[in-house]
């Protein structure tokens, strides 16, 4: 019965620290802690921008009254102080993980709407509140945390795929392309890593001494647990070799402590997130209201 009523809860750090000294000694001290409003929801997926002197901090938020997630977005002044909050992508199925782009003065974004079978990439039209849907990324593609970086003049997008068995947590794919907005095309060894620690992306990939690094997730023992650094030796259309460089544990929060599955640079930022799981009984009537929820309008509807 206890495990029945398991809930992972997230909330989002802000840590005053660049990313490569983070990943090195996180700085506990200096974490801004973003809580949800209200309880059984949660904030997670950070992705940022600086932009005049101000600080987009884009996320998934989810209230499991609903169990949709969608893209919200807070903007801080250059001081770190809240200016205001709001909703800025929804769609009919689920969003998560709003994987932002800047290129060629402008911005995109990649959420992940697996859920809906589907992956887009969004252009910004009226920042940070109006997106443009352009096209999929993959035909047909459920992609889950696409993270894309540009190295060496080539553009590298790592993801995950939906399926049976833990694939989504087990398995990294790679497609690559010359354009972001161009045809990407499948890495011949796909999925190019088969292992629940070091596959499903978990943040920005990043470049550090030549090479191309990756944040995964590590769910062994609870999903979105911890996350591994990967630095990846080899990437190419026909090969790929990488090995584990960095653990970073969920000890950054003593309440939130029992997951930490997104970690992404932002300028002289650090932005992550942190899970604890609730096993109270409350997520029961939750999950019942939000079904009646559904139920009741369509019986209405019978009946007329």
């Amino acid at each position: 019965m206890k495990k029945k009523y398991e809930t992972d809860l997230w909330i989002l750090g802000v840590v005053k620290q660049p990313f490569l000294k983070f990943i090195k000694k996180p700085d506990k001290k200096n974490i801004i802690w973003i809580y949800p409003e209200s309880t059984f929801q949660f904030n997670a997926d950070p992705f940022g921008i600086w932009k005049n002197n101000k600080l987009y901090l884009f996320f998934e938020f989810l209230d499991y009254r609903e169990k949709k997630g969608r893209i919200d977005c807070i903007v801080f002044d250059k001081n770190l102080e809240k200016i205001f909050s709001q909703n800025v992508l929804s769609e009919s199925s689920h969003l998560s993980y709003p994987f932002l782009i800047e290129d060629q003065n402008k911005i995109y974004m990649i959420p992940e709407s697996s859920k809906s079978g589907k992956t887009y990439i969004y252009e910004s039209q009226d920042f940070p509140s109006k997106w443009n849907k352009l096209k999929e990324v993959l035909p047909n593609t459920p992609m889950i945390d696409t993270s894309v970086i540009k190295n060496r003049g080539k553009w590298r997008i790592f993801y995950s795929l939906p399926g049976k068995n833990k694939r989504a947590l087990r398995e990294l794919h790679v497609a690559y392309s010359n354009s972001l907005l161009g045809e990407w095309k499948l890495h011949e060894k796909n999925p190019v890593s088969n292992s629940i620690e070091l596959s499903r992306p978990g943040g920005k990939p990043f470049v550090f001494d030549n090479l191309v690094h990756l944040p995964v997730q590590d769910s062994r023992k609870t999903y979105g647990g911890q996350i591994n650094i990967i630095k990846i030796l080899e990437l190419t259309p026909k090969n790929f070799k990488s090995i584990k460089v960095k653990t970073i544990k969920p000890s950054l929060h003593n309440e939130f402590s029992h997951g930490l599955h997104t970690i992404s640079g932002c300028k002289d930022l650090t932005l992550i997130d942190c899970k604890k799981q609730d096993f109270s009984s409350s997520r029961k009537w939750i999950d019942w209201q939000r079904r009646l929820g559904k139920i009741i309008p369509f019986i209405r509807k019978m009946k007329s």
